[in-house]
């Protein structure tokens, strides 16, 4: 039996059997309204997660429905006051594909009031509906400049789909594995399992990360997103050689000027995950060197990585300018606590 398989298994017997579902269920290009009653609320991420109950010809039908995560929630102006069990409401967003489930965008109260539900909704039946998405990223005129250093909480400002996402130059087995990916099945961030490197920086969201000098000179890179936690050794005469493999690897850093390189190996999480790419597999091998690379007067810090691993991939790949982050004040991490949603595993 491979290593990949091995890692794989090991995974996925340590991962609790219920799972919230992937957004990859809902087609995003249909929306429907649906009128009932809120029959559960519940307010944790990985993301808002409701049950409708549903008058239809006489048949009273249950909707599972889920939001944004409750950080990006509450940032926008959204709580967890306004949505009760009980509430009679008006719901629009997009089906899945698979079951009675809705990726609910906006919520109309028996008030008159609209909540916006997730960061792509916009108002639908009111001008002035509640849920302010940017100031999850914030605005330009709330940005800072110029900038001095890394030590701070960043906001992402802008994400980009890497060029080879489009045809990955894979290998044979790694592209089979990929081919029979599911991701509502597969992934086991759906089952509130920390991601390791690379999907720790790649598939952050809206989540602000934080950089942050230690005494002895190392760097922590603090992540909101599923409350991950990296730390970058700076010593010039750290080796990864005879170090634990782990999720997130052993990363050793250096600096070119303004720019953090950041050479991350001992990996033993075993997918490959950006966008555009839904999960390929990894195997132990994988080296990932990454650049952040502060511009000063711009105020902006730029993500760059390449990922080298010859069962993967048949030559390196570079994502340019992967995730863009500024600064703004009053721009924390804070706590995500995932947490599975068992009131809706036993319903």
């Amino acid at each position: 039996m491979s290593r990949i398989a091995l890692m794989l298994i090991a995974l996925f017997l340590s991962a609790s059997v219920f799972a919230h579902h992937s957004t990859y269920e809902f087609d995003t290009d249909v929306t429907i309204e649906l009128t009932g009653e809120l029959l559960l609320v519940y307010w944790r991420n990985p993301h808002l997660r409701m049950q409708l109950r549903v008058l239809n010809d006489g048949e009273k039908k249950v909707w599972e429905m889920e939001g944004h995560d409750i950080n990006s929630l509450s940032r926008a102006g959204v709580s967890s006051d306004l949505l009760q069990a009980g509430q009679v409401v008006r719901v629009a967003g997009s089906p899945s594909t698979r079951r009675s489930a809705l990726l609910v965008t906006n919520v109309l109260l028996a008030d008159g009031r609209e909540v916006l539900t997730h960061m792509s909704g916009v108002p639908r039946w009111n001008d002035n509906a509640i849920g302010n998405r940017e100031a999850v990223r914030g605005t330009v005129d709330e940005y800072i400049t110029p900038i001095n250093d890394i030590f701070r909480a960043w906001t992402t400002v802008q994400s980009n789909t890497p060029a080879y996402s489009a045809d990955p130059p894979l290998t044979i087995e790694a592209r089979t594995v990929l081919d029979a990916f599911d991701p509502l099945v597969d992934d086991p961030v759906v089952r509130c399992v920390s991601p390791g490197m690379p999907e720790a920086m790649t598939y952050i969201g809206p989540h602000p990360v934080e950089f942050v000098q230690l005494a002895d000179g190392d760097i922590e890179i603090r992540i909101e997103s599923d409350d991950n936690t990296r730390k970058i050794h700076m010593n010039k005469d750290a080796s990864a050689e005879g170090q634990l493999f782990s999720p997130l690897g052993y990363s050793i850093g250096l600096w070119e000027e303004d720019t953090l390189i950041v050479t991350t190996t001992r990996i033993n999480w075993p997918w490959f995950k950006i966008f555009g790419i839904v999960s390929a597999p990894q195997s132990e091998a994988m080296e990932i060197v990454e650049r952040f690379e502060l511009d000063r007067s711009e105020g902006t810090l730029t993500y760059s990585f390449t990922s080298t691993d010859p069962s993967v991939f048949t030559k390196p790949v570079t994502a340019d300018a992967y995730h863009v982050w500024r600064y703004r004040l009053g721009t924390m991490v804070q706590i995500y606590g995932c947490t599975l949603d068992e009131l809706f595993a036993r319903s």
